[in-house]
């Protein structure tokens, strides 16, 4: 889903910036498998918008982390932009890019989701 198409020059570079907005930071391969599209597609749009001065990233070991750029000139109103063109994404995916895990699974515990309602779920 392109929908800022005419504006910016990829498909990939929009799901950057959406991605970017929602989670502040995030690094290249995560940010292909988020989406299911080519991590090299992904990698070259972060580089041609770090160039373009949108991006910022800093090393953290061998991972390079990204984020949109605090001193980018037009970043309120490229804020607006992505903010306005949120509502044509599905709800389950801007639900997965807002949903934030505070800590790691623990070790052995069952991948499947139990909620109330669910035969396996107990009081």
């Amino acid at each position: 889903m392109f929908i800022l198409k005419g504006i910016l020059r990829a498909e990939s570079q929009e799901k950057i910036l959406i991605y970017l907005m929602l989670r502040s930071t995030g690094y290249g391969k995560a940010i292909a498998e988020f989406y299911g599209i080519s991590s090299n597609s992904v990698q070259k749009q972060l580089a041609r918008l770090e160039e373009d001065g949108v991006l910022v990233s800093h090393l953290i070991g061998k991972l390079r982390e990204y984020q949109l750029n605090p001193r980018y000139p037009f970043l309120s109103p490229l804020k607006e932009l992505l903010k306005s063109a949120l509502p044509a994404y599905p709800d389950s995916t801007i639900r997965n890019l807002t949903m934030t895990r505070t800590r790691p699974r623990a070790a052995g515990k069952p991948t499947i989701a139990i909620r109330p309602g669910d035969p396996l779920f107990q009081d």
